[in-house]
């Protein structure tokens, strides 16, 4: 589709920010898997947050400015919306290594990170379907991401259970259970886009 001078190619925005939150999820990685200070990589995450929240902008304004959209306008705004709290929750957690002061990750922790890569990729690939109106075939990634989410849910109640089965000194165990939660509320963001792309394949399948 060839676009008139102005307006905004709205899938083509989405889908830049499902590859700044893939490339924010590999970084968080990166920080969970390396033998550095993971708050080492916090400036170039802050940098993939602020240019997440450039793109969700640039739709937002682009809404306000063009009558005839691809999908629903609400449609539009709630998966930009919803992408952009997943590339804020990444950030998030990774901020709270830094003013938390933890300096090494565990287990549960490098888990959560390949859940983040494998969910922010199964969103970009449902995107870029989505761009093509193949909405038939969205459904395999929304279920893995539902699936990855449920992960989610096990790793944080294996971390707490770890916690207070393993009792360090409570500043610790404080730390531990914020960082789970965090990341697991994260998990539940990218489940959020997930719903909103399965509400979408209901309508125009």
């Amino acid at each position: 589709m060839f676009m008139n001078k102005g307006e905004t190619d709205f899938m083509s925005l989405l889908i830049q920010g499902a590859e700044n939150a893939l490339e924010g999820a590999h970084l968080f990685r990166t920080a969970m898997m390396g033998d550095t200070p993971p708050a080492d990589h916090f400036q170039a995450m802050k940098e993939l947050e602020s240019k997440g929240d450039q793109i969700t902008h640039r739709i937002f304004k682009g809404l306000n400015q063009m009558f005839i959209t691809p999908l629903e306008r609400e449609d539009i705004m709630a998966l930009a919306s919803k992408l952009d709290n997943v590339i804020d929750g990444i950030e998030a957690t990774l901020a709270r290594f830094d003013y938390l002061n933890v300096h090494v990750t565990d287990q549960y922790m490098k888990d959560f990170s390949a859940v983040f890569v494998s969910s922010c990729q199964h969103i970009l690939d449902a995107f870029k379907l989505l761009s093509k109106k193949k909405y038939m075939q969205i459904s395999q990634h929304t279920v893995q991401i539902n699936a990855l989410e449920n992960e989610g849910d096990r790793l944080m109640r294996e971390g707490i259970r770890d916690i207070f089965l393993n009792q360090r000194d409570p500043y610790t165990d404080f730390k531990l259970k914020e960082l789970y939660e965090r990341m697991e509320q994260t998990t539940d963001a990218c489940e959020d886009v997930a719903d909103i792309l399965d509400g979408v394949v209901l309508r125009y399948s």
